[in-house]
């Protein structure tokens, strides 16, 4: 959810999950093929290792279209820990999607379309002008002022995107498990900070100082290779923040992602031009604020 005003540990656990996200934005570009060049196969064929089987799941999934989302994100920071829930549909490929989050008893609307994040606060909270119900933020000029990775903006499509990073080493399969009456393979594995990087030396270098070598991943995938869950953990500090595990600058994060019904129709309207005000720029601005406290 994004907050304009509101500044502190609250915006710092956000930008644990954005750091990330800031990757993805910046270098995970769709590619139909896995790392051995051949055209990704459904993970359900006979013989097909786990390695193979989490590196196709990406593409497997994205070919489906849509699917319903579930998302729990638990974020905490400075001693505050805070929990967004949030449940829509979701187009892979357009990247459009729509989604009703809610936390401590606050439900706030958020719709994704051609690059820009609408989110509706509140009643009563977000502070306006003109009446207006929704917030306007430009995806692409976020990611170019190089303040994602600490705004509590966030693209639902960016943190499935992340499974096109994950490493092909130390795949370790779980066992099976029903999730919503689906059987699934449970998976763990690791993000590839360089493929996250996507061949941007610095960028790979800030991400291994604020999150390390590895960022665990779990994933539960069902027999056709779609991703039914996706689960990731991880630690954060600032860049050049002390290393110690339990710093009081390190922030943890959560993110759960439950998918079902793929091929689900997505529907996803901009609200109406007069309804909405662009504060991209005070986003911005208030990452940038966070980044050098």
């Amino acid at each position: 959810m994004a907050n304009v005003k509101s500044r502190g540990a609250k915006v710092t656990a956000y930008g644990v999950a954005g750091l990330l996200a800031a990757a993805a934005l910046a270098g995970c570009g769709s590619d139909s093929k896995d790392d051995s060049g051949a055209a990704a196969k459904p993970s359900g064929e006979t013989g097909k290792s786990p390695s193979q089987v989490v590196q196709a799941t990406n593409r497997n999934t994205t070919d489906a279209g849509s699917a319903r989302v579930k998302i729990t994100t638990s974020v905490s920071a400075e001693g505050q820990s805070r929990t967004v829930t949030g449940s829509g549909v979701m187009d892979f490929e357009g990247g459009g999607s729509k989604l009703t989050m809610e936390q401590s008893g606050q439900r706030l609307e958020q719709r994704v379309v051609d690059g820009m994040i609408y989110q509706k606060p509140p009643k009563g909270q977000g502070g306006l002008p003109g009446g207006k119900s929704w917030m306007k933020i430009d995806i692409e000029k976020l990611r170019t002022s190089g303040a994602a990775g600490n705004s509590q903006v966030s693209d639902p499509t960016d943190s499935f995107a992340y499974s096109r990073a994950l490493s092909g080493k130390d795949v370790k399969k779980v066992g099976t498990e029903n999730l919503g009456g689906v059987e699934t393979t449970h998976y763990k594995v690791g993000l590839d900070i360089d493929k996250l990087a996507k061949g941007d030396a610095a960028q790979a270098k800030k991400l291994r100082e604020q999150l390390g070598e590895t960022v665990p991943v779990e994933l539960w995938i069902d027999g056709k290779g779609l991703t039914r869950r996706q689960q990731i953990e991880m630690t954060a500090q600032p860049a050049g923040g002390a290393k110690e595990s339990g710093s009081a600058n390190q922030g943890k994060a959560k993110v759960v992602m439950d998918f079902s019904d793929f091929g689900t129709d997505v529907d996803v309207d901009a609200p109406a031009a007069g309804d909405t005000v662009d504060v991209t720029d005070k986003v911005v601005k208030q990452a940038g604020r966070q980044q050098q406290s």
